[in-house]
């Protein structure tokens, strides 16, 4: 069935499905076929744009829009633009430099390397020594944090400082002490995005073990329960809003042994958030999230979309696009036409063969 569903993909998809289908699902070494399909790739008016779009004159590189950095390699990385292929090593290489000039240097705003750090990994520049410093460090930042993981070091009472601004009040307050030179001790989804992605890290035994305490500490009750996002941090005697908190949509199944209403269910619970499909996607790089009966639960939520034959079609709510950040689910789409059916077909087929390629998938999950 699987093979099915990789054929017709391969003849039904665009040129972006197709690419990935090929080098990705289907691991297809010859020059001759992966040189075409990347051609047809790079000549794709939706690669074209999104290459367009990624400015490195801009030092802009975090936000919604469409020109900001993180979008751009976000959609990128959707469409399988990887390193070695000179339309992206061009368009990366200040990225690079700038990461170069950066990394061991103190820093105002750890945030931003590590964003950086995180998707040059994803598009497979992880083996760049910058690269690596900086997720390395953030690697050991956050495990020491996750190893110990004392969840009631996480806040403080509102009234530890004056002057919380009105829009804050209602927010949790993150204690000082989580900011380091080098960032949160708390994890980002852009950390775990990064850790997840690099072949330094996941190759070294010892520092695979500590992605994956950081990992288990993500998928434990009480990390799932903070507030989405975390909260307030101050910083240099101003508040902000924290974010990116790495959470799981649909992680809790019922709320005091009831079950969630999901079309009415907020963030983290609703397993129809726009972001599931991303944290599908990263999470199955990991054996143990693999494992965690949050994983499989997903899974079964997916399968409701079968249609025939390996096809899935999944609601839009789970396959936006539209303005908004990459991170969060904003811009999932890989066709260029996407009011046909069809596409709809083809974008969900391949999001769930690519989640399920590193696992196993029981034959009950194909059961009619």
């Amino acid at each position: 069935m699987v093979n099915n569903s990789f054929n017709w993909l391969l003849e039904n998809a665009g040129p972006i499905i197709r690419y990935r289908t090929s080098t990705e699902l289907l691991g297809e070494t010859s020059q001759e076929v992966v040189g075409s399909l990347r051609k047809e790739l790079l000549s794709c008016s939706l690669v074209q744009s999104w290459l367009g779009n990624l400015q490195p004159e801009s030092s802009i590189l975090h936000g919604s829009k469409s020109t900001v950095f993180e979008n751009s390699m976000g959609k990128l990385y959707e469409f399988g633009l990887r390193k070695g292929i000179e339309a992206l090593d061009v368009k990366t290489k200040p990225y690079i430099n700038w990461l170069k000039r950066q990394v061991g240097h103190p820093t105002s705003n750890y945030f931003y390397l590590a964003l950086v750090a995180a998707f040059l990994s994803m598009t497979g520049y992880s083996e760049d020594e910058a690269i690596k410093e900086c997720v390395h460090e953030r690697l050991e930042t956050v495990y020491n944090f996750a190893k110990r993981a004392n969840f009631s070091e996480i806040y403080v009472p509102q009234d530890s400082f004056h002057g919380i601004p009105k829009a804050f009040k209602d927010k949790p307050l993150l204690n000082p002490s989580l900011e380091t030179e080098k960032g949160s001790t708390l994890p980002s989804i852009h950390d775990i995005n990064a850790f997840l992605h690099s072949i330094y890290l996941m190759e070294d035994t010892h520092l695979r073990s500590k992605v994956d305490k950081i990992v288990e500490f993500i998928l434990r009750p009480e990390y799932q329960k903070l507030y989405p996002g975390y909260g307030v941090v101050v910083l240099s005697g101003r508040f902000y809003s924290a974010g990116w908190s790495v959470h799981l949509p649909g992680y809790f199944p019922s709320v005091d042994g009831k079950a969630i209403p999901y079309q009415f269910a907020p963030h983290p619970d609703n397993p129809y958030h726009p972001t599931l499909l991303l944290r599908l996607s990263l999470m199955s790089r990991s054996e143990v999230a693999r494992a965690h009966p949050w994983f499989t639960r997903m899974l079964y939520t997916l399968e409701r979309y079968r249609i025939q034959d390996g096809l899935y079609s999944f609601p839009r709510s789970l396959l936006l696009e539209k303005e908004g950040y990459w991170i969060n689910g904003h811009r999932l789409g890989l066709e260029a036409d996407r009011r046909a059916k069809k596409a709809i077909t083809c974008e969900s087929t391949f999001r769930y063969c690519e989640i399920t390629k590193k696992i196993q998938v029981n034959s009950f999950l194909h059961e009619d």
